[in-house]
């Protein structure tokens, strides 16, 4: 390791020893990095691919870390990050927006926006970047990903480029070839189609979304975004017939008649209380969103209480729903 980090110092690419992240992931929690590594250009990140190649070095490949759940007091041995990998045009020969693979999807979108494109309005406040995005076709409001992309820029592991089409991602559902392990390599650039459209239109639809995202999802604590790919509280109603009947109540006065809805959006707290009691859910500190439980918070009850909470709900639901949220183990 040392002889690397030599190499890495005299190359002048950005790195960190003992690299608490807990102080940098979006969750806050994780332990030590021995080795953070932060590329600047495609050629760095080529370049530092095929050195932990050559000293086969494990390593993690992340972004922005909005999808991971690093764990406390795990040491990991090596973090390769795309953050700074963060350049974006218009290529109006090739009609095309080309990202570089850290750049993050709400700057995306509002490029896009400045630009007069249609199909990026749901990524508004999407806390990743493009290269996570393609990593789990993310998406929200209808919009996805596979729905607006043409191909990426790869570096396999070796650190040899290729070009892959969107037809050969597998993109579908929260999944795709790179998060199955079909595709292996690390996404330097992605390629996105382009249709021109009202830029007046386009700034309606976001202004939508971006209130919907803020009265449905949490902004006060580090959190990471859904937990479970899926209908939660359905799951837990095929489980339980009487909080099926209070979920039914609850959905039927808010979402159908609108009763209830002059409200604070943690008014969907009671329903939460109701999911507590009927499953004898516990916990010292509450692990998820006062707004929905498919969402996990870091009060500061440690990441020990965040994983107790997702084998609990694995077992409420027999393990149908995926998780979304990846656990990065110790390495």
């Amino acid at each position: 390791m040392d002889e690397l980090i030599q190499i890495l110092k005299d190359e002048g690419v950005e790195y960190e020893t003992s690299k608490v992240l807990s102080n940098y992931t979006y969750l806050r929690t994780g332990g030590i990095a021995k080795l953070f590594i932060n590329p600047h250009t495609r050629e760095q990140l080529q370049f530092v691919i095929k050195l932990l190649a050559k000293f086969r070095i494990d390593y993690k490949v992340i972004g922005a870390t909005s999808n991971l759940l690093f764990l406390d007091n795990a040491s990991y041995n090596c973090i390769l990050s795309t953050s700074a990998l963060n350049k974006i045009n218009l290529d109006l020969e090739k009609n095309k927006i080309v990202t570089d693979s850290g750049v993050m999807l709400s700057d995306l979108s509002r490029f896009a926006l400045l630009n007069s494109i249609n199909g990026f309005e749901g990524f508004e406040g999407i806390p990743g970047t493009t290269g996570g995005a393609i990593f789990m076709n993310a998406g929200a409001y209808g919009y996805v990903i596979k729905n607006v992309l043409h191909c990426v820029d790869i570096l396999d592991e070796y650190g040899e480029e290729r070009s892959v089409s969107v037809d050969d991602l597998g993109l579908h559902y929260r999944n795709s070839n790179f998060k199955n392990g079909k595709i292996k390599g690390v996404i330097t650039r992605c390629y996105f189609n382009v249709e021109f459209g009202n830029q007046i239109e386009i700034e309606k639809n976001m202004e939508v979304y971006h209130a919907k995202r803020h009265k449905y999802q949490d902004f006060l604590y580090p959190n990471l975004g859904s937990l479970y790919s899926g209908l939660l509280y359905k799951e837990l109603g095929k489980r339980d017939k009487i909080f099926w009947m209070y979920y039914l109540i609850f959905t039927f006065f808010n979402y159908k008649f609108k009763i209830f809805r002059r409200e604070s959006p943690i008014n969907r707290n009671w329903i939460n209380n109701v999911f507590v009691k009927r499953f004898g859910v516990q916990f010292d500190i509450q692990p998820f969103s006062r707004k929905t439980i498919n969402c996990l918070v870091n009060r500061g009850q440690g990441t020990h209480e965040m994983l107790n909470y997702i084998d609990k709900m694995n077992e409420l639901t027999n393990n149908k729903i995926p998780i979304e949220n990846e656990i990065v183990r110790e390495f």
